[in-house]
């Protein structure tokens, strides 16, 4: 029996027209019904029950037989291709006709090589085509993944360098935290007399008068106590190097071998400047000894076990040293500064150096490297940490521990993300209720006096503290008080109503809601006297607001919103503040979803209510990135989710705030914490070198690096409360405080290097222990005397 046959004719460029089977015993396949492609169709048999036609796809299924009966062929075509894919066997060859003769050739003649397109070719032809399309799709798809997870132009992955010897260092006795900008020392060794002083005077040369100024006088009395600290503390019985130089006589005949320095002069020019954004806070320092001839103390040293005496040259030689500042609160980081200089050193007799025991003595104090000339002021004027005191409870003891510790290293805001969805600790004098019903315990509170406490204690050490109130989302504990004022609560599956449990959010089309929350925001602004609140507005979820009737309908038909809006408050509006309304997004034509349209209602009356408290409203990234609404001129935009997005938000106008999660988010890499889940952290652990590694400006001009007014470590507490406070936050909180004072680059445009910030760090961490606060180590100890044989 001769080969089937198969004539067809393509009638269009999407299907075939017509298909006939060529067999001993069939008819043309048009003539036949279609039957469905069943289990029993792949028989090869050439029966009716073989013709088959998928109706969605028109995909016809052809079937022959060789010679030999033993070699199918099948054959679908589909539409869209303008030929079938053939699996050919053997020498078997289909023929197709296209030259518009839908007549069959009935000779079975197949001898005109010229008129047959031999399929296996084609076939073969088509399958390289698609393999390359598909070789292509996959390689655009891994490049894009890859960009999506690298993000190489952010430099999300890149650390400082490790090296960078164009970049100048301290002495390795004095490791000054955060790294002055400017500074320059000697090669001479002053001594603190016992008797040594602080005093405070005006730029006119007038002493302040005792009592007058009590920020500058408390900050006297912290540097003096350290100072003490340092003559007091046990210097462990070791070799005598391992501390610096070592004086041979006692302390208190050290005077009568050098140069010593008995007062610290401090010049200021206004003593009650406001703690605000962009205060002043340059200081400088100027140590010298005042003599032209060079003057030295009788040193001992060490020296490959043998001690060599240092003649004394000049014995009566004067010291000066001047503290100067604009203000108060650059005394206070100058004499944070000052102290950091002082170095403790064990007071022994040449017959001492041998046996060195563990002792408690009357250390003297010194300053190696004299003369000192710092000039310093920071890079960035908000430098803070957040902490969440809402998913578990802090005592006020360890924000007072955390705000000295912050002084150390010159950090001036306390972001207080102080309410969420989980509990509502901060007493209210107007809505009692709010605590009573959503503590996390009775005692776990902070009332009017505990704020008080911890607003002035940040004064007194040069901190703002910036309370956040974060709506309408995270606002679930305010729904067991009021549960008219949100929507959504508590309601199943969290996931889906809240980036976290429980769900609840505040009813924007609810006229209690904003009776509530004016409330509130003046009860806040007498609390927190800072000019700036953090109004919040991250991770609103709008399936949450669509769950409700009410905000369903306002959302879906527009003609009915001014009902709504009719029964709300109406937008409160102040002439002391820049209260100029501006679409976040930079679309010529502003069209609002119904969801944001909602949103807006609530931000208007917010906003309003801020403003007229005289407060600057921060919100979050997602306000300004994320929803199509208008914002004031005056709101700053606290960017989170990744780096790049600070350029977005810049390119709006606004003013940002760092903390981008891929740097600066402390509470990532400890697992997830919902029960019953095996998934990592959504963020991985940033390592205090990661978090050195924050280059704040990167990819912005100029006048983009104006618009951001600094950065922020953020600690959230699903898995933080007070016995892991201190590790999760220090030192790596210090090495953010850096890159905020003195920035990532040195004043000649070098990025500082790694190797000189863990020699620093150490001491950091050191300085912490000795003030109670519990930092993690850096790496082990015996790293920190070993730098260079502990590196990647």
């Amino acid at each position: 029996m001769p080969p089937p046959k198969m004539n067809v004719k393509p009638a269009s460029t999407h299907a075939y027209k017509a298909l006939k089977l060529q067999d001993p015993g069939t008819t043309d396949v048009s003539q036949h019904p279609a039957q469905p492609h069943g289990p029993d169709s792949s028989n090869g048999s050439g029966s009716d029950s073989d013709t088959s036609s998928l109706c969605d796809h028109e995909v016809f299924h052809l079937r022959g037989t060789s010679t030999d009966g033993n070699v199918s062929l099948k054959a679908s075509l589909t539409k869209g291709l303008q030929e079938p894919t053939l699996k050919p066997s053997q020498d078997l060859r289909m023929h197709i006709q296209g030259d518009g003769d839908d007549d069959d050739d009935d000779n079975g003649n197949d001898s005109d090589d010229n008129e047959r397109t031999p399929f296996v070719k084609k076939d073969a032809d088509w399958q390289r085509y698609r393999t390359r399309c598909l070789a292509v799709m996959v390689f655009l798809l891994t490049v894009n993944a890859v960009l999506l997870i690298w993000k190489p132009w952010q430099g999300k992955d890149s650390l400082a360098p490790v090296y960078n010897s164009a970049v100048k260092d301290l002495p390795e006795e004095q490791p000054i935290w955060p790294i002055p900008r400017s500074f320059t020392y000697g090669n001479q060794t002053v001594v603190l007399s016992p008797g040594f002083q602080i005093k405070l005077h005006f730029n006119t040369g007038e002493p302040l008068s005792p009592g007058t100024y009590p920020i500058l006088e408390k900050a006297v009395a912290r540097c003096m106590d350290r100072l003490q600290f340092k003559r007091n503390t046990t210097i462990p019985g070791r070799m005598p190097t391992e501390f610096g130089i070592i004086n041979t006589p006692a302390a208190a005949a050290a005077a009568d071998h050098g140069p010593v320095l008995s007062e610290l002069t401090v010049i200021v020019g206004n003593p009650q400047a406001a703690l605000e954004f962009g205060m002043k806070e340059a200081y400088a320092i100027d140590v010298h000894v005042q003599d032209d001839s060079p003057a030295a103390v009788v040193l001992h040293h060490l020296v490959k076990g043998s001690v060599q005496e240092r003649a004394p040259i000049g014995q009566t030689d004067k010291v000066n040293a001047t503290l100067t500042a604009s203000t108060q609160w650059g005394v206070l980081h100058g004499l944070e500064t000052f102290s950091q200089l002082v170095q403790a050193v064990r007071a022994v007799t040449s017959n001492e150096l041998t046996t060195a025991p563990d002792q408690k003595t009357d250390n003297q104090l010194e300053i190696p490297n004299t003369p000192w000339l710092i000039q310093d002021e920071p890079r960035y004027s908000h430098r803070g940490i957040l902490l969440d005191t809402s998913r578990n409870y802090y005592f006020v003891k360890d924000i007072l521990r955390t705000l000295d510790a912050m002084s150390t290293v010159k950090l001036n805001v306390f972001h207080w993300h102080v309410l969420d969805q989980q509990t509502y600790p901060l007493v209210s004098k107007t809505y009692p209720e709010l605590t009573a019903k959503r503590a996390e315990r009775p005692d776990y509170l902070y009332t009017p006096d505990d704020v008080a406490l911890i607003v002035q204690y940040g004064e007194e050490r040069g901190i703002r503290v910036v309370p956040e109130f974060d709506a309408p989302g995270h606002t679930a504990s305010w729904g067991r008080a009021f549960p008219n004022i949100t929507v959504c609560l508590d309601k199943q599956p969290h996931y889906k109503y809240a980036a976290e449990p429980p769900p609840g959010q505040l009813d924007p089309l609810e006229p209690f809601t904003y009776t509530v929350l004016n409330n509130l925001i003046q009860e806040w602004a007498v609390q927190f006297p800072d000019r700036q609140v953090h109004a919040g507005g991250d991770e609103i979820n709008m399936a949450c607001w669509r769950s409700d009737d009410r905000l369903r309908d306002y959302i879906k038909h527009p003609k009915s919103r001014a009902g709504y809006e009719k029964r709300l408050m109406p937008v409160e509006t102040s002439s002391g503040m820049d209260d100029t309304i501006r679409q976040t997004n930079a679309r010529s034509i502003f069209v609002q979803s119904g969801e944001d349209r909602l949103l807006q209602v609530y931000l208007d009356r917010a906003f309003g209510m801020y403003t007229k408290n005289g407060k600057r409203p921060i919100v979050w990234e997602e306000i300004a990135l994320e929803h199509d609404v208008r914002l004031p001129d005056s709101a700053i935009v606290q960017v989170w989710k990744s780096a790049g997005n600070a350029k977005r938000v810049i390119k709006q106008g606004r003013p940002v705030i760092l903390s981008s999660a891929d740097f600066w988010y402390l509470d990532c890499g400890f697992g997830q914490w919902l029960l019953g889940s095996q998934r990592e952290s959504w963020c991985k652990y940033r390592s205090w070198q990661k978090v050195y590694s924050y280059r704040l400006t990167d990819k912005l001009n100029t006048e983009e690096q104006k618009l951001v007014y600094g950065g922020e470590v953020c600690l959230w507490s699903e898995q933080s409360d007070p016995s892991n406070l201190d590790s999760n936050l220090w030192p790596r909180s210090a090495a953010a405080a850096e890159i905020l004072w003195s920035g990532s680059q040195d004043e000649k445009g070098e990025y500082r290097p790694l190797l000189h910030a863990a020699k620093r760090l150490v001491a950091v961490r050191e300085r912490l222990h000795q003030m109670g606060v519990a930092a993690s180590p850096v790496f082990p100890a015996w790293c920190g005397k070993h730098l260079e044989a502990c590196l990647a």
